[in-house]
């Protein structure tokens, strides 16, 4: 089951309220030691920086460019959390690619990611807010679930709203935000 296929849609169009789990420094300290004392050094020091505030939201584009609505969203969240933003680019096209043409269609995708991420990332300075961005070829599940992994402060997930969705409401959507402290990987 990917990651994205555990939030099916609201049958009853019910407003879903998300509140931050209240930390406790003595459980996430006992967990570190554990990691610690089975060798797991790097997971017991990331766990150590998730619990002193490291706090991230991963934001997805649609392939290689942020809709003005999912922007402007994540800005407003981003700042009112006091979250970082870590903006991501990602596509399987050029993997459907002949090898040869592969490092070519990659080397433009990662080119007009960073070109169409520019006003993104500008309106973040200019907010106060911590950006940083990232474009990968690959499956989007399986680079969130890495990016989870190496980032354990990173705690939502916005995407962009389906388009024929938006179509169908004539724009009046939602940005689909999903909770990774919800998330527990295989055990789920």
């Amino acid at each position: 089951m990917g990651f994205f296929d555990m939030f099916k849609k609201n049958k009853k169009n019910e407003t879903i309220k998300v509140s931050e789990r209240k930390q406790n420094t003595l459980q996430d300290a006992a967990a570190a030691v554990a990691f610690a004392e089975a060798g797991e050094h790097d997971t017991a020091k990331r766990m150590m920086d998730t619990s002193i505030g490291c706090k991230k939201m991963l934001v997805i584009g649609r392939e290689d460019s942020f809709s003005g609505l999912l922007t402007e969203y994540a800005l407003t969240m981003a700042q009112r959390m006091e979250f970082e933003i870590i903006a991501l680019s990602c596509t399987e096209e050029p993997l459907a690619l002949a090898a040869a043409e592969q490092a070519a269609a990659t080397e433009l995708f990662k080119n007009n990611s960073i070109a169409n991420m520019a006003l993104f990332h500008q309106q973040a300075t200019e907010k106060g807010i911590q950006f940083g961005h990232m474009a990968e070829v690959g499956n989007q599940d399986a680079i969130v679930e890495k990016l989870h992994a190496e980032y354990p402060g990173m705690r939502y997930v916005l995407t962009e709203p389906d388009p024929e969705v938006a179509q169908a409401m004539n724009g009046r959507v939602t940005i689909p935000v999903f909770d990774l402290n919800s998330f527990h990987g295989a055990a789920a």
